[in-house]
């Protein structure tokens, strides 16, 4: 009798552990309880209050911050953002679906990109904001193209995903930007000066819509045949479409004594151009722009921002603003090689 009642606490132990196992939380289960979810739950909802983001790569961070509702980029001196670019991020993101339930061992993260402990790695970090605070904070992986798919992770969890469709994330700042600054149109162009250089078009007929370009009749400087040549070839076509690599506010630069100047007088009113060419040669420049529209025109967005911001140009286009002062500036015989005059 005594060792049948020494079993029957043994027999209720058993039974209690029996129950806790199988009410146990599974943490692969409830991983596969969530597939066919959005990776970022309630981003949808919480889309139009969002007005901030943050995105990192390894060492690189880039802001890009909402102001009423005009985006711009705080790690490119507060240069606007196409609204587009925002709401395309964000779609993306709001696609992006929990396909399969992956890895939740942390050691494993670097080996689908997810590690961002790492200084040196490709785990990009993206957190959304509303007023400061932390909306979403979601860590994008490797990718693979068939079918299109991303292994990502919210940033306070281990579980991974591999998750539906790809998110277009540009770490660079100047990836978020409209990088063309300037689009003048040639045809409107009656009028250039380059320094002490004036020059002008003829009239235009129907078999020559461009007209050519001659040094003005009571230009007071006179003016090099070489000079003249890389003008004529270079100068009208230069400013009918410019792009950026870098912008800077206007303030912030040092105007070296040697910067060009140039104007063009066209359709839509006359455009002050100079270029800082005081750096070395090969390195490109720093270009401003100011301007005063025609009567009745209408103003374009992109005039607006010239009198707050400095572009960087790349070099290739540099290059032709240098040897036409260098042409301006020396009695030196320039070679003929590669001559374009007559345009």
């Amino acid at each position: 009798m005594s060792k049948r009642k020494s079993l029957m606490p043994l027999a209720a132990i058993t039974t209690v552990l029996f129950l806790a196992v199988i009410t146990r939380p599974n943490s692969e289960a409830t991983a596969r309880d969530g597939l066919g979810t959005p990776m970022i739950p309630d981003l949808k909802t919480n889309a139009e209050a969002i007005d901030g983001i943050t995105i990192r790569e390894g060492g690189v961070a880039i802001s890009l911050q909402r102001d009423a509702e005009q985006w711009k980029c705080s790690s490119a001196a507060d240069y606007p953002v196409e609204r587009d670019r925002i709401r395309q991020l964000l779609v993306q993101l709001d696609q992006l679906e929990r396909w399969e339930a992956k890895t939740q061992d942390p050691a494993r993260h670097a080996a689908v990109d997810l590690d961002v402990s790492a200084e040196d790695g490709r785990a990009i970090e993206i957190e959304l904001l509303a007023e400061s605070d932390l909306v979403s904070h979601v860590v994008l992986g490797k990718k693979q193209w068939s079918p299109k798919s991303t292994f990502a992770r919210l940033a306070t969890e281990d579980q991974t995903f591999k998750c539906k469709g790809h998110v277009e994330v540009e770490v660079n700042p100047i990836g978020w930007l409209n990088t063309t600054f300037c689009a003048l149109d040639r045809s409107g162009i009656t009028e250039i000066t380059f320094g002490s250089m004036r020059l002008v078009r003829s009239n235009t007929s129907p078999e020559k819509s461009e007209g050519t370009w001659q040094l003005a009749a009571n230009n007071s400087d006179s003016v090099s045949d070489k000079a003249l040549q890389f003008a004529r070839a270079d100068l009208p076509g230069w400013p009918t479409r410019l792009n950026f690599e870098d912008v800077l506010i206007r303030d912030e630069h040092q105007w070296s004594s040697d910067t060009v100047v140039m104007t063009y007088a066209a359709q839509e009113g006359q455009l002050t151009i100079s270029i800082d060419l005081g750096e070395k040669e090969g390195s490109g420049a720093w270009c401003g722009l100011d301007f005063l529209p025609s009567q009745g025109q209408n103003i374009q967005l992109e005039w607006t921002r010239w009198p707050r911001w400095l572009y960087r140009l790349s070099d290739y286009r540099v290059a032709p603003i240098r040897q036409i002062q260098q042409a301006m500036q020396s009695n030196v015989d320039f070679s003929d090689e590669g001559s374009t005059s007559g345009l």
